[in-house]
């Protein structure tokens, strides 16, 4: 009877160790956040530059940016650039020409099918869809409302969208009145793009970038990425 009850005791506290060192530490498949198709934050640059022809286009972005060129989505032709903090990546951006409104809108439904959007700038102008929607009961004149500061912003051809991905969207938003409260206490794993169109060197240029705004060094350090993909 008493080795039973050994027996059941060891187990009890092997069980509670497991669970201890189980909780201890960190789970990494469970914390990977991805950035844009198969890239996920904190992926070495070294595990990037093995996988891609990369060229270093410090100069257009910032120091250490590594991009690739022919890179498709949805069928147009864009430049890949991969930034890194620590050599480890944290944000994925896309440049592409954009010569007509019809190319800029499929880019906007392309970023809608993941992501909600938050805020719409036309230069210092800004339509903040949180703070608007909440003082506007008819949905049809707030969609009317959306449509005529965008016309205006697309014959300038200078608009900014900002995005939150959707599953955070719908947390963050119950508890925001505007954008500036979106972000806060938001959760980790929470990613957020911008779509930025306007003119450089004489071309229509649209400019996609993927973040994780929460992300810190601390984190990349606990959630390394293993090279399988």
């Amino acid at each position: 009877m008493n080795q039973v009850k050994n027996d059941f005791f060891c187990m009890k506290r092997l069980l509670l160790l497991s669970l201890l060192f189980l909780f201890a530490t960190p789970s990494v498949a469970n914390e990977q956040i991805r950035l844009y198709k198969q890239y996920l934050v904190g992926m070495p640059k070294t595990f990037l530059q093995k996988a891609h022809a990369l060229e270093d286009c410090s100069e257009r972005y910032e120091q250490g940016t590594l991009c690739l060129q022919k890179h498709s989505l949805a069928g147009e032709s864009a430049e890949l650039a991969f930034r890194f903090l620590s050599d480890r990546l944290v944000s994925v951006v896309l440049m592409m020409p954009l010569n007509d409104v019809g190319k800029i809108k499929k880019m906007f439904h392309v970023l809608k099918t993941q992501f909600d959007l938050v805020l719409i700038e036309d230069g210092a102008n800004k339509f903040d869809i949180l703070e608007v929607s909440a003082n506007t009961f008819n949905k049809d004149e707030f969609t009317k409302m959306i449509a005529e500061f965008e016309n205006e912003a697309y014959q300038k051809y200078n608009i900014k969208y900002t995005f939150i991905s959707k599953d955070e969207f719908v947390i963050q938003s119950r508890k925001s009145r505007k954008f500036s409260d979106i972000f806060k206490d938001a959760p980790l794993k929470m990613r957020a793009a911008t779509y930025n169109v306007g003119r450089k060197d004489g071309q229509v240029i649209g400019t996609i970038s993927f973040i994780v705004p929460g992300i810190t060094e601390e984190y990349l350090d606990q959630n390394p990425i293993a090279e399988d993909f």
